[in-house]
């Protein structure tokens, strides 16, 4: 019996050898750091991970006090709370993360494990910690997050439509400004097939093309032009520039709406053309200008002023066109132009009488030289040559068809004249040949006792 209970003894202490053996192999074979503590906190032993990650040796760590190793490092607040209060009340605690800045390695941020031992047959009470380096970890996922948060805001900051397709061509997801521009919702678009999108709106035969034959053979096209029909916010011309992104299997569709640039180039040509078509008018125009003054002038000096007066008026022209809507202007805005750069006071020397009519460009500039003549003249030799001398004029307006007959009748008074002069002015065959040739009319001038009467007639155009 003796011997049996020696043989039991002896197999018992070998398995508690056997047992001790695989613990301490299982121990060694962690790749996490284990610290082994008594009740007291005080570092009974360490396997090899914790030496490696922390750089110490096993010697100088068993039998030091937890919060001594490392000169201190471990004096961590959240480390005495978890093996001194959440410890002591429970049995194990996983998960347990603290962020403590070391003196030698930087800072960490880790993930500890506790698991308390009760005694057993002679051993004390021992408390296991494991410790998780979770730092580049964190790092590589706080960065990963960046990325992402950096990918998903730079998408929506484009200005452009941008669509993520798989290489199945359906939508992983899209910027705002595609939500905006073509009215539809994340809901109606990721998931979907492109050409699925908006009741079919996208099944676009040169997207077609573009995705299913280009893109397989060629990482990307560039600025290609579109245009289609769409159901909801009617024709838009498209820029297309897509990428093919292999390592992501994911494909780029950048989306440009340039119908309005398009309509403002093309606008913008057809004001060139108009510029162009204008600036040859008003050189032949100033030319025509300068050649009825040297006609009509006996020297240099009054060629000068004819030119410069005439010059004058048809500049004072120029600038009503540009100030008003649509370049058309109001028949009695051009009589007060020309009236009132001569001198001329509505209600005290001048008097306006006649409907709103509005004339073109082209009427404006033939009317307002006929007027000026009209003025000149008056100054220098009708009523506006003396201080009682007066003008009214007056016009009517009736519609004909497609067009307005005007019938223009100016009348000066208070100033006697000759009504019988030696020769014709070259100024009334000036006006004749502004209301028949350039305004479509017929013209009259009279000379009366008390002074001139010129009546004309013509027609605008709608």
């Amino acid at each position: 019996m003796v011997g049996e209970n020696d043989s039991g003894s002896a197999g018992g202490a070998s398995q508690r050898f056997g047992l001790a053996g695989l613990a301490e192999a299982i121990v060694e074979t962690l790749d996490q750091p284990l610290l082994i503590l008594n009740v007291n906190l005080t570092v009974t032993d360490v396997n090899s991970a914790y030496c490696e990650t922390f750089g110490v040796t096993a010697e100088e760590t068993r039998g030091q006090p937890i919060y001594r190793l490392g000169n201190g490092q471990w004096h961590i607040p959240e480390l005495r709370r978890l093996l001194e209060q959440i410890l002591s009340e429970r049995t194990t605690v996983k998960g347990y993360r603290i962020e403590h800045k070391f003196a030698e390695i930087g800072k960490r941020v880790m993930i500890l494990n506790a698991r308390r031992i009760a005694a057993d047959n002679g051993r004390p009470e021992l408390i296991l910690l494991t410790v998780s380096d979770r730092t580049e970890a964190e790092q590589a996922r706080f960065e990963l997050e960046g990325h992402r948060e950096f990918q998903e805001k730079l998408i929506d900051s484009v200005r452009e439509g941008l669509l993520v397709l798989d290489w199945d061509l359906k939508v992983v997801r899209a910027n705002q400004t595609f939500y905006d521009l073509f009215q539809v919702s994340p809901s109606h678009t990721e998931g979907r097939l492109v050409y699925e999108l908006g009741n079919r709106q996208w099944d676009i035969p040169r997207l077609r093309q573009l995705l299913e034959d280009v893109l397989p053979d060629n990482n990307a096209f560039d600025d290609v032009e579109v245009e289609h029909e769409f159901e909801t916010i009617g024709r838009r011309i498209m820029i297309l520039n897509g990428r093919r992104l292999d390592h992501l299997d994911l494909i780029l569709l950048a989306i440009r709406d340039v119908t309005q640039q398009r309509l403002l180039e093309a606008q913008q040509r057809t004001l060139m053309g108009e510029l162009h078509h204008r600036v040859k008018n008003v050189l032949a125009s100033v030319s025509a200008l300068a050649n009825r003054s040297l006609k009509e002038s006996q020297s240099l000096d009054e060629f000068r002023d004819r030119f410069a007066s005439r010059l004058g008026a048809f500049s004072r022209t120029q600038d009503l066109l540009m100030r008003a809507p649509a370049h058309s202007v109001l028949l009695a805005e051009v009589l007060r132009l020309e009236m009132e750069a001569q001198g001329g006071h509505e209600g005290e020397n001048f008097q306006l009488d006649g409907p709103d009519v509005t004339l073109s460009r082209e009427a404006t500039q033939a009317f307002a030289m006929a007027i000026h003549e009209l003025t000149t003249n008056a100054v220098k030799h009708g009523a506006w040559a003396s201080p009682e001398g007066r003008v009214k004029v007056t016009w009517t307006a009736h519609r004909k068809g497609n067009a307005t007959l005007i019938s223009f009748r100016w009348r000066e008074i208070g100033r006697k004249i000759d009504t019988a002069p030696a020769r014709k002015g070259y100024g009334s065959r000036v006006l004749a040949e502004l209301f028949s040739h350039s305004l479509d009319g017929t013209s009259k001038l009279t000379l009366h006792p008390d002074g001139a009467e010129f009546i004309a007639g013509f027609k605008l155009q709608d």
